[in-house]
């Protein structure tokens, strides 16, 4: 192992903790071992370390070379104009990215001094080592087991990422026990966040019922009908239930999540303005509607951002 690779395995051993029983973690040669059930956890081919304990995540392969591009690109418009300004809006100094892709943000914040860690499934090993992102920063593991103390960040965000909690494919097919998988992933991001901290968590709005993120293809969901098929393949628009078994969130569902067994004190629809990009409307069928969509996110009133008009679930929760 490089010696860099060591010293960044070993400044580890005080930081992190064992997902599996969160007690301390001591570095054994090339790995680091679990004090409390004896699991051990090493880095991967690409050098970053692996707290991988549901095995199922290995055949999950959500991100491709061309998506990663397109990642890194809407991702530094995304932290410049949104998330680095919602981070200001306190002061912080530790932060954590649940679903960090390609890991441009936390990258940007590293590089500023901030205490600053990106996780996500193994697949995002590969893109990781190619942009150079730091082997102590970044670690692949499964949301819902976090290798982190009680407490220990001041802010975590988790943009785009809840929908596919509790699914077969990374994607949109659901488990029969997605909603199970979805109270752990509320339920990890709150133990980690500080009290008073802040969180961030996104999707498309399940009760809005046009999504332009995601397809309709859903294995779980009744018989999709062909003319919503026919008319995303025309498009790029799903037009989608807003009712019974899916894979988006609404706000209410995510405040349940967060709020009742989670015991989150404060759970606000934030306004959209600066988040989206349009990218998907600069062309094709949508172009035409480019800049009323536009000037209808970024206008709509306090009073509607937590219901059926606002295509966008967007939310800060206070821990």
């Amino acid at each position: 192992m490089p010696a860099i690779l060591r010293d960044k395995i070993h400044s580890l051993t005080n930081t992190l903790v064992c997902p599996g029983c969160y007690e301390d973690l001591l570095e054994i040669e090339t790995d680091l071992c679990c004090t409390g059930c004896g699991e051990s956890y090493k880095p991967n081919r690409y050098g970053y370390l692996e707290f991988v304990l549901n095995r199922n995540l290995y055949g999950i392969d959500s991100t491709t070379e061309e998506y990663a591009e397109d990642q890194s690109v809407a991702g530094q418009r995304f932290f410049n104009e949104y998330l680095h300004p919602w981070l200001d809006q306190e002061p912080f100094r530790r932060v954590l990215d649940v679903g960090c892709g390609v890991g441009r943000g936390i990258s940007q914040l590293i590089r500023e001094g901030y205490d600053a860690y990106g996780i996500d499934l193994p697949n995002l090993s590969r893109f990781w080592q190619q942009a150079g992102n730091d082997r102590g920063r970044f670690l692949a593991c499964d949301s819902g087991r976090l290798p982190f103390p009680d407490g220990f960040f001041d802010a975590v965000y988790s943009t785009g990422v809840i929908e596919h909690i509790g699914t077969a494919d990374g994607n949109s097919t659901l488990l029969p026990d997605y909603k199970r998988a979805r109270q752990h992933y509320a339920d990890e991001i709150l133990r980690v966040t500080k009290p008073e901290g802040r969180i961030l968590i996104s999707c498309p709005n399940k009760n809005f019922p046009v999504d332009i993120q995601h397809g309709p293809q859903d294995d779980t969901s009744p018989e999709i009908a062909r003319w919503r098929i026919n008319f995303f393949n025309r498009t790029g628009v799903n037009v989608h239930p807003i009712w019974g078994k899916y894979h988006l969130l609404s706000y209410p569902e995510t405040r349940e999540l967060f709020c009742k067994p989670g015991g989150a004190r404060q759970f606000e629809p934030l306004p959209l303005n600066g988040y989206f990009g349009f990218g998907r409307f600069e062309s094709g069928f949508l172009s035409p509607i480019a800049r009323l969509a536009t000037a209808y996110v970024n206008h709509l009133p306090r009073i509607m951002r937590g219901g059926i008009f606002n295509p966008y679930m967007l939310v800060q929760i206070r821990r």
